[in-house]
């Protein structure tokens, strides 16, 4: 009409459109994903967000995988133990299901893929008080949805690598934001701290409250056919291998042997999908092999390979073990668990790459119950001189054991960081 004013745009419209048009420019990202992950493509409707309506108010807890998801165990029992109600994800299948066994009560699904339609679907249908992500779980998408919809954000047990960092220096312009909109960071070390600051983090929500991994929940007993397949066993358990390590490790069973010891080997390989090749692997060497899934009820002789093809059972095998070595760390990984073995009075045997366990490493060095090797000749010589002292070895893993102990405090922190950010009472657990 002449002379009419025009109509102002709503500021719901506005918002909606900016939403399409970040949504449309993230679909090549979201098809790229799922071409270059095809494990993404399991669990898809939850990736695209899919999950049971939730009454509003829970905490909601992610972590990336296994290691992550065990990690996360007494930060999710401390919550609960506040009156907290809990939900969790995860990006990987079988740290979902590990937590659906461990925690059957707690929901838990995967994490949506980092697009705008996703995380969306995801909040909507979840409607958090508040959302936790573990270590670098720093996904910008779902981060700036949770911000936009007035969800405080922490990360907890918050480390980075020398090579991390440099990787999301290099990625500024996507992190920064991301960084600068957490409500709350829980770093693992002082030297963690600085490094979310120089990369966007604000200096006053971030404080240091330690390493989750360092107080990962008692470990359940073996099962019991396990423990008599076990029975009387000297066992040196090689736990979260890569390629190339389970090697090392068989070499360091045969330098053991022929010291004069009788040890089984335990060979826990990271990803449940090598466990054939692993098996392949030991045969060849001229060992006899079984697997967890096909256990038997024969016990196991002396040099003997047991190959744990099962989620949720290693750090209670770490329990069992006069030895263990923490796989990652001679593969050019990074490393992994190192509290896990330590916590269960193991002695730690860990290869030269250690920058996603640094502290660990650090601390377990320092009271002599973990020794770094610098090749697969060095670990079949420490492995072969602590197989043979079994005193010695004990003594070890008391030490770690204590130290471990002293470290556990990250849970609560992370606990009391997170209660921070939710200010009043507790939405009721029934709700």
């Amino acid at each position: 009409m002449p002379g009419a004013r025009p109509r102002a745009a709503r500021p719901g419209a506005a918002r909606q459109g900016a939403a399409l048009v970040s949504a449309l420019a993230g679909a090549p990202f979201l098809a790229g994903a799922l071409a270059l992950r095809p494990a993404w493509r399991i669990g898809l409707p939850e990736r695209l967000g899919r999950r049971p309506e939730l009454s509003p108010g829970s905490v909601w807890v992610h972590a990336a995988s296994v290691g992550e998801a065990l990690a996360a165990l007494p930060l999710l029992d401390r919550l609960q133990a506040g009156g907290r109600r809990v939900v969790a994800s995860t990006t990987s299948v079988a740290g979902r299901d590990l937590l659906r066994r461990l925690r059957p009560a707690i929901p838990c699904h995967l994490a949506p893929l980092d697009h705008p339609w996703c995380v969306a679907r995801a909040l909507a249908r979840v409607r958090p008080a508040a959302l936790v992500l573990l270590e670098t779980e720093l996904w910008p998408c779902w981060i700036r949805a949770a911000h936009a919809r007035g969800i405080p954000v922490a990360l907890v047990s918050g480390r980075l690598s020398e090579r991390a960092f440099a990787r999301y220096r290099r990625a500024a312009p996507l992190f920064r934001p991301a960084l600068a909109r957490l409500a709350a960071v829980g770093a693992r070390s002082a030297l963690d701290r600085e490094r979310f600051l120089a990369l966007g983090a604000d200096p006053a929500r971030a404080r240091v409250t330690g390493d989750l991994k360092a107080a990962a929940a008692p470990p359940v007993p073996l099962a019991p056919d396990l423990e008599r397949a076990l029975a009387g066993a000297l066992l040196f358990a090689a736990g979260s291998t890569h390629a190339g390590e389970e090697e090392a490790a068989l070499l360091a069973l045969a330098a053991a042997e022929a010291r004069g010891a009788a040890p089984v080997l335990a060979l826990a390989p990271r990803q449940l999908a090598r466990a054939a090749a692993v098996e392949s692997a030991a045969r060849a060497a001229g060992r006899r092999v079984r697997r967890r899934s096909a256990l038997g009820s024969e016990p196991l002789r002396p040099g003997e390979v047991l190959v744990l093809d099962s989620l949720g059972e290693l750090a209670a095998l770490y329990g069992r073990a006069a030895l263990a070595f923490v796989g990652g760390t001679l593969a050019p990984v990074g490393g992994h668990n190192l509290f896990e073995p330590a916590a269960a009075g193991c002695p730690v045997l860990f290869g030269p790459h250690t920058a996603n366990a640094l502290p660990a490493a650090a601390l377990l060095e320092a009271c002599g119950a973990g020794r770094r090797v610098a090749d697969p000749g060095e670990l079949a010589r420490a492995a072969a001189e602590l197989l043979c002292d079994p005193a010695g070895a004990r003594a070890r893993g008391e030490a770690g054991r204590r130290a471990a102990l002293a470290e556990a405090g990250g849970a609560e922190r992370a606990a009391a960081l997170v209660e921070s950010l939710l200010g009043g009472a507790a939405a009721p657990v029934g709700a």
